[in-house]
């Protein structure tokens, strides 16, 4: 496959609303067999863990042919293998406010460890990225940190872990487990996660301008922490430009939260100099994402990339035009989603279920108009209907899938 047709998909951070919206979003891509047309998921945080499990449990799905020629495959049992095992996960509570204070008095643990034995006890064991079989039909995974060290983007993958100012490391035995809550570990209080790489074999980047003995000591010691400090968009490694451009059609999946206004809350009102703090990094990423989907969006409009952006704040009312999976009465009842806090802590069952609705529901959307017009306009996955007369808008995905 040449390098300009190579397609690639993002998964933003935002805790377990993004988990489900992503979630979402790849249900709605495997409908048309998009998910094995796919050269690369990058994913950040909450997004990380609907792209693990994917990883984790690619080799169980059953695929039958949508369109070969084009590398597409539906894989039928995505319900049972995937989105069954998430949507029971996001229902517990990994972590929260109470539990991390805990485990920060406990002198025997750290809330650091504790998230990531939850990821190994319930979703992921301790299956290393090197021992996922590979298979011919999936993508390859890349899992997104942050060196607080050198204030890079850190790609994890199944052979690599690659941060541009010290090199990338094969041989490196990092853990499913372990690269999600390195992807979700937000400081100050699931950070920093300590990688000790003195055993890899490294290599070096045409890129760093460290000096060879600062590389030396971070090779030996990594400090990394969430991937959405540097990028909560996950899209660093698909969106390059230029000579360095690697694909043709990029995809983007965003339930970032969006920065409260007005700033409220108990840490501004007792005027808490941390509060403040956490609003700064606030701003900060709300501007850095900001720029980011700006890029992209002219990056789009100018051709430099097909494929699409769908966010957790998307309107349907711009897209009439494809007669949108949500009426705009339905999705009236949906835009408290936005507003749902980004923490590793379960929601109600209807709202993850909805979670999961409004991410196919968007990502159906964007595709249809923006991507692929020939795409069929499918059902949503669930019903979340309160009363009998919305019972025929939304369907059950056990229902057998359209044929094509």
């Amino acid at each position: 496959m040449s390098n300009r047709s190579k397609k690639g998909l993002a998964l933003s951070g935002g805790g377990f609303r993004a988990t489900l919206y992503a979630l979402g979003s790849l249900w709605r891509m495997n409908e048309d067999g998009l998910l094995t047309s796919l050269d690369t998921i990058t994913s950040v945080s909450g997004g990380s863990i609907a792209a693990g499990l994917l990883m984790l449990k690619w080799g169980d799905l059953t695929f039958e042919e949508v369109d070969g020629a084009q590398g597409r495959y539906r894989a039928t049992n995505f319900e049972e293998v995937i989105a069954a095992p998430l949507l029971e996960f996001c229902s517990l509570t990994i972590t929260c406010k109470a539990r991390i204070i805990l485990h920060t008095l406990n002198p025997t643990t750290t809330a650091v460890n504790e998230v990531r034995k939850k990821y190994e006890n319930l979703l992921f064991g301790g299956t290393r990225l090197c021992d996922i079989p590979d298979h011919h039909l999936a993508p390859e995974f890349i899992f997104y940190g942050t060196n607080l060290d050198t204030g890079a983007s850190v790609r994890i993958s199944k052979h690599e872990i690659r941060d541009y100012n010290i090199g990338s490391a094969s041989e490196h035995g990092i853990t499913l487990a372990q690269a999600i809550s390195i992807s979700s570990g937000f400081p100050p209080f699931l950070a920093p996660i300590r990688l000790y790489g003195r055993a890899w074999t490294w290599s070096d980047t045409q890129y760093s301008r460290l000096p060879s003995e600062q590389i030396t000591k971070f090779r030996e010691c990594l400090n990394l922490c969430d991937g959405g400090l540097y990028d909560n968009m996950g899209l660093e490694m698909i969106w390059k430009h230029g000579a360095d451009r690697e694909y043709d059609s990029v995809f983007c999946c965003d339930a970032g939260a969006l920065l409260p206004v007005p700033w409220e809350g108990w840490l501004k009102t007792i005027k808490s100099k941390f509060g403040l703090s956490l609003r700064m990094t606030d701003i900060m990423i709300n501007q850095q994402r900001a720029l980011r989907k700006r890029t992209l969006m002219r990056n789009y409009i100018t051709g430099e990339y097909n494929g699409g952006y769908w966010s957790i704040s998307s309107d349907v009312k711009n897209f009439q035009a494809i007669d949108p999976l949500l009426s705009d009465r339905k999705a009236e009842q949906y835009k408290h989603l936005a507003n749902l806090g980004t923490q590793l802590d379960g929601f109600s069952a209807r709202e993850n279920k909805m979670l999961v609705n409004l991410g196919f529901c968007h990502a159906d959307m964007s595709m249809r108009l923006n991507y692929d017009k020939t795409l069929r306009r499918p059902s949503l996955p669930f019903s979340t209907n309160t009363n009998e007369d919305d019972a025929t808008q939304d369907s059950l995905a056990s229902s057998p899938p359209p044929q094509f």
